[in-house]
């Protein structure tokens, strides 16, 4: 049981994350063929079981924890643990073969940001199962339950193949049109001019 100032904080997290879980499944339902066959890319089968670990973790710490007499720390400890547990079965999917060391450092980026989530939340579901009073405790896992629900809503976007806004892009847009509007071939249509004694 959680002390009564973060009831209505984990109520909303059970109440609002169905939501996402549930449109991850319809995105997923919706083209399986390019993530649930055997032969789909590595990287998108890992963007489906990251992203419903993600927003399936502080769903069901929040719906455990509403009930009485339940331990915060024991739940969390499970899930965290879950969690670390398939970030690591990802990286070792993910990191195998020949890569770019581009994309070798995406993809390391990717596993080393959930390790960091579920590392932290793991630490504080054992200070919490340590001293279940500990408000300092609580209040920094209610911010890393909040965060793993953003990374959880982030990586299905990915996964329904939204478009992504790159730095460049803000920073230089200007650069990015003009390069746009000028394409390397020159148009066809206006090189075919000549005067009338030409055409005859």
């Amino acid at each position: 049981m959680v002390p009564p100032d973060f009831a209505t904080f984990f109520a909303v997290m059970a109440g609002v994350g169905g939501t996402p879980l549930g449109l991850t499944f319809l995105a997923v339902s919706m083209k399986p063929e390019s993530a649930l066959v055997a032969n789909a890319p590595v990287m998108q089968q890992v963007q489906v079981a990251s992203s419903y670990t993600a927003l399936l973790n502080p769903l069901v710490i929040s719906l455990i924890v509403l009930v009485p007499h339940t331990h915060i720390g024991l739940v969390t400890l499970i899930m965290s643990s879950i969690g670390l547990i398939n970030t690591l079965m990802m990286s070792l999917s993910l990191l195998r073969g020949a890569y770019s060391w581009s994309e070798r450092l995406r993809r390391g980026v990717f596993s080393l940001g959930s390790f960091l989530l579920f590392g932290f939340e793991l630490f504080y579901a054992i200070r919490l199962s340590l001293s279940p009073t500990d408000l300092s405790s609580l209040d920094n896992l209610t911010i890393c339950l909040v965060i793993i629900y953003l990374y959880g809503i982030a990586r299905a976007w990915d996964l329904i193949g939204a478009r992504q806004f790159h730095l460049q892009e803000v920073l230089f847009p200007l650069t990015q049109k003009k390069h746009e509007n000028s394409p390397s071939d020159p148009n066809p249509s206006e090189g075919v001019t000549g005067t009338p004694k030409d055409r005859d």
